[in-house]
Order: C-alpha cells, then structure tokens, then sequence
C-alpha cells in the first residue's frame, strides 16, 4: 500500500498534473495512486478559457472563437479578437484524452472509493484513509495531491472576506430552426433582471442550430430549486433567442465558490492542494482551466529543477485588490455590475477586457480600463476594504491604482 504519490481526487487539475508529469522521464516512473469516488464518464461540465498560447490540450477544443459578443439593455457588442481565441473543452473529451494517456503507465493505478482522510505522518511520509465504505483502508505516499473541494469547504458568510457563488445550469440544444451565428461567441446577456444577483447567459454556437445555453448568477445563495433553473433558462430562451422547438441533448450544473477567502494550506510540504481548494478559480469570475494549467506547469518545472513540486507562487496584489473591490460591489449592490459591465465594455475592446480579466494586462491599461467604469461603486469598495468592513484591512498604498 505504498506509493511515491497519491492523487486524492482525479478531476481537471489532478489529470492536468498528471499528464504533465507523464511527459518527463524521472516524474513518469513513479509509483501513483488516484483516488475518486465518481467515474468520470459523462459530459456534464465544460470549460472555456481564452488565450493566444498553445496548451497541452488544443487537441481536444471542441470549438473555437475569433468574434465575441456583449449584451445588455444599452449595448450590443460584436469584437473580432486579434491575438486571442476563446475555446471550449466539453469535460467527456478531457477526461478520455487524460485517462487514455495514462492507462498506458502500468505504475499508474485507480481505485474508485471515497477519502475520508489525509494527514502528514513524517516530513517523507503521509496517509490517506478511506471511509468505512471501503474498510477504513489505508495508503502511503511522499506526497499527496489533495484536490477534493466539498459543499463544506464553501467559506461561510463573515464579515472578514467576501464569499458569493457563481451556479449555473445550462443545456446543449439542438433546434428545429437555424437560430446560432457559428462564429460569434456570446459572452454575457445581461438583459435579464438583476434580482439581487448578477445575472447573464452566455451561448457557445456549435452549428447553425445547436448550442450550449447557459443561465449563470453571481449570488449569496442558490436558487431554491433546479427547477427555477430550468424556468428561467428556457423562459430566456422563448424571449430572446426567440427558440420554439428544441431538444435537451445533455445538462450541465455547477457550483464555484467567488470568494478572496484564503483557504488554509497544509502546514507540511508533503501535502499539496490542487484546484479551488488552492485558490485556483479567480475570485471575481469564477474561471479556472487556465490557471490549473499554469500551475501544473509549474509544479512540474519546480520538480525537475529542485525534486520537489513545492514552488514560491507570486501573487499579483494589483489583481487581488481589483477581485476584492468587485466582490464587494457584487455583495453590496450586485445591480451595479450591470452597468459597471456595460461601460468597461462599450469603452474598451473586448479583447483588452479579457486580457484584464485573465491578469495579463500592464498597469497602464489597468488605469485605462479603470477610469473607464463608473467611480462611485469602486470608491465605496475602497473605503470599506481601508476600514476592513470586509476581507483583511488593506493598506492605502495597495489601492492606490484603483483610486
């Protein structure tokens, strides 16, 4: 029962270490263990990310876009992107790719059962046990790659950070009429009521009658049931996409805590969050995919140069004020998005405001974009985060550019 690693979950950001791990010589030899309690054989989750570098997984990008588009009740915006693509990545095709390539390592095994703990027993040594279910098992490895993320683990409400939720519930149609432009992208619709959350559908067109629909909110709480879920993305779907037949090919749901939380770290280096519970969904937007890659890329670099995946991470102050400032506004008044979205739109490229959104953009465009969007929402954020009403009480010097 001994092993050099063990994956205590297998979804994206495990599967996206692994696979880097299999393309380097001394890391593809080691003895492995992935634990998960859910097979990953359904397509019920996708990704999308935009980019202009190339990824390990351009291979499986289901479809791509050059143009994209922004809605809301003063706005219609259709971009052609220069440098970047927006991309989706349907989960079923991820997973089969990653499983695929990996079954052909005999020193990698899976065993479907559920962790019910992990805890360092030596600097070079740590155990994973497994619930009653499976026999109270257990299992040894020098490092453990702890990537479970559970309805507990969601931060509770405080007056210390902010903590909101983006759920989301969408469908892949298939319509009896031509309703999709294949090229364009619709990022946000944010003509629909904003009922003390951010509300937005985004459609991916993958043929000239058939989509991914998505109904999202950025929100304090869940809706009461699935079901309102489903009335509101099909009520949008008669109104504004004028769609009157349709067939329901497959369901996606999910939920991803939107919070500047910082989620307690093992004390000890041997063992080592992965994904959100690593803090790898950016707080203000949810978006994920590319920031576990980035990391795995650098656990894998950091074990090739030191023999350790273990890596100092630098974080961009800059872009954790802009999160917390956004966060704030979303708890406090979430209509303000709204409009705040509208203007950082209608005055920029929608390529600039995804670099932005992404944290690739230099200081001078953060400034540009900045004074751009209206003022007030974002003078209240910084006077309550100065005065620590909500997160860590953050020095002036550090909200300077925002001000």
């Amino acid at each position: 029962m001994n092993y050099d690693i063990i994956f205590t979950g297998g979804g994206a950001a495990a599967l996206m270490l692994l696979y880097k791990m299999t393309k380097d010589e001394t890391l593809s030899q080691k003895k492995i263990l992935v634990i998960d309690k859910e097979k990953k054989d359904k397509n019920n989750r996708s990704w999308s990310f935009w980019t202009n570098k190339k990824t390990d997984f351009d291979i499986l990008v289901y479809k791509e876009w050059q143009k994209v588009r922004f809605i809301a009740p003063k706005i219609d915006k259709i971009d052609t992107l220069k440098s970047l693509k927006y991309k989706m990545i349907r989960g079923i095709d991820f997973y089969n790719f990653v499983n695929a390539k990996l079954s052909e390592f005999e020193n990698i095994e899976f065993l479907q059962a559920e962790v019910s703990d992990v805890k360092s027993i030596s600097d070079t040594e740590a155990e994973v046990k497994l619930t009653e279910e499976f026999e109270n098992k257990t299992f040894h490895s020098e490092y453990v790659f702890d990537s479970r993320f559970l309805q507990e683990d969601i931060p509770p409400k405080s007056n210390d950070y902010h903590s909101l939720l983006q759920h989301f519930f969408g469908y892949v149609v298939e319509t009896d009429e031509v309703v999709f432009d294949t090229e364009v992208a619709q990022l946000f619709d944010m003509r629909l009521p904003q009922r003390n959350a951010v509300e937005f559908v985004y459609v991916l067109p993958f043929s000239p009658n058939k989509a991914l629909v998505e109904y999202t909110l950025f929100s304090g709480e869940l809706l009461e049931n699935k079901e309102l879920y489903k009335v509101r993305l099909e009520t949008y779907m008669a109104t504004k996409l004028k769609v009157e037949g349709f067939r329901v090919l497959e369901e996606e749901y999910g939920v991803i805590p939107m919070t500047d939380f910082k989620f307690e770290q093992p004390k000890t280096k041997n063992i080592i969050y992965l994904g959100t519970k690593a803090g790898r969904a950016k707080p203000s937007t949810g978006y994920a995919f590319l920031r576990m890659y980035r990391d795995a890329e650098c656990r894998v670099e950091a074990w090739k140069k030191t023999g350790s995946p273990n890596y100092e991470e630098k974080f961009n102050k800059q872009f954790e004020t802009y999160d917390k400032m956004i966060l704030n506004i979303m708890e406090r008044n979430p209509k303000d998005i709204q409009r705040i979205f509208t203007d950082m739109f209608q005055n920029n490229s929608i390529e600039r405001v995804l670099l932005f959104l992404d944290e690739q953009t230099d200081f001078l465009t953060d400034l540009k974009i900045m004074a751009s969007v209206p003022s007030f929402p974002f003078l209240t954020s910084i006077k309550n985060l100065i005065t620590g009403k909500k997160g860590q009480r953050l020095h002036q010097s550090s909200i300077k550019i925002a001000s």
